[in-house]
Order: C-alpha cells, then sequence, then structure tokens
C-alpha cells in the first residue's frame, strides 16, 4: 500500500513539473510572439514618418524652389478634422484617403498600414499626430521651423481574438526647416 501511495506522489509531481514547464514555454513562446509583433509595429511606425518626412514642410513653401528659405512665422496652423485621410501606403486605394502634400495635412490622419509576411501580411492601424515644437521640444503654439510627429501603431487583432500588444507603439520624430 504504502509504495502505491508513493508511486502516486511522485507521479504527481512529476506532472506538476511537467504542468509548469509546459505554463514556462508557453509564456516564453507568448513573448516571444509579442516582441515580434513589436518590431513589426516599430518599422511600420518608421515607414510611416519616411512618409511623412517626403512631403513639404509646409504648404507655404511648395513651388518656392529650394534656395528660397522662408521665416517660420510665414507658415500655417496645423489644420485639424481633415475630411479625408492621407495616404500612408500605397495599397490605401480607396475614395477615403487624399495625397497630402505638406507635413501638417498628415495631423489627424488614421489608416490601416500591412506588414507584408512570407504567405500573408499583418496589418496594423495608424494615428499620425503632428505638432509644432519649440527649441526645448516642447508643444507650442504657434509655427516655428520644428515639428514633432508622433505615429502611434496597433496591431489588428483577427476576429475573436484580442490584439497581441497591450498599448499602441509610439514612434516620433523632430522634423527641422530647412
Amino acid at each position: 500500500m504504502q509504495q502505491t501511495l508513493l508511486a502516486l506522489l511522485a507521479l504527481l509531481v512529476s506532472m506538476f513539473l511537467s504542468f509548469g514547464q509546459m505554463q514556462s514555454s508557453l509564456r516564453f513562446q507568448d513573448q516571444s510572439v509579442r516582441g515580434e509583433i513589436e518590431q513589426m509595429a516599430l518599422g511600420v511606425g518608421m515607414q510611416t514618418i519616411e512618409v511623412v518626412r517626403a512631403r513639404a514642410f509646409d504648404s507655404a513653401v511648395i513651388g518656392t524652389g529650394e534656395d528660397v528659405v522662408l521665416d517660420p512665422s510665414s507658415f500655417s496652423d496645423i489644420p485639424t478634422g481633415l475630411s479625408k485621410d492621407c495616404r500612408l501606403h500605397p495599397s490605401q486605394d480607396n475614395g477615403t484617403v487624399q495625397d497630402c502634400q505638406a507635413i501638417g495635412e498628415f495631423n489627424e490622419t488614421t489608416g490601416t498600414v500591412p506588414f507584408p509576411l512570407a504567405d500573408d501580411s499583418l496589418k496594423f492601424e495608424v494615428e499620425v499626430e503632428v505638432q509644432y515644437v519649440c527649441a526645448d521640444l516642447q508643444p507650442c503654439s504657434g509655427p516655428t521651423g520644428r515639428k514633432k510627429v508622433s505615429v502611434f501603431v496597433q496591431d489588428v487583432a483577427p476576429s475573436g481574438q484580442s490584439a497581441a500588444l497591450p498599448e499602441p507603439i509610439r514612434y516620433s520624430e523632430v522634423l527641422a526647416y530647412p
């Protein structure tokens, strides 16, 4: 009888150890997947910043030529509440986006940007904020020669599942004129 109880106890202990090992392995796998998705989100954020950076600093400098440097006081305020979002990725072909010409036009733009994988793509929701910043990189009330572009990137969860990222990845850069 004692041997049977000891054998059952040994079996129970080995099951608990195996269960703990399996949980640890699943946690590691979950953390690895989350880390990969964070890296993808950061890549999407950096790509989005490059799309914004490729535009004119302000609508006032469009068509002035590369040799002309304008005073920042002639720059326009950052627009809000535009009826259409700016194109963040070439795959956005529907009628709800526009090709923006200046950095400020990207303010409050939202869109879905795909991250291509081998046989599919992972989609990310992207939100862009643009604001003027002073020399100390704090927000300014009026136009300056510096604009801070902040991109918030969140993975789009398949239906019935929760997003892998607990909160959006934030990526910011300050773009200066000239």
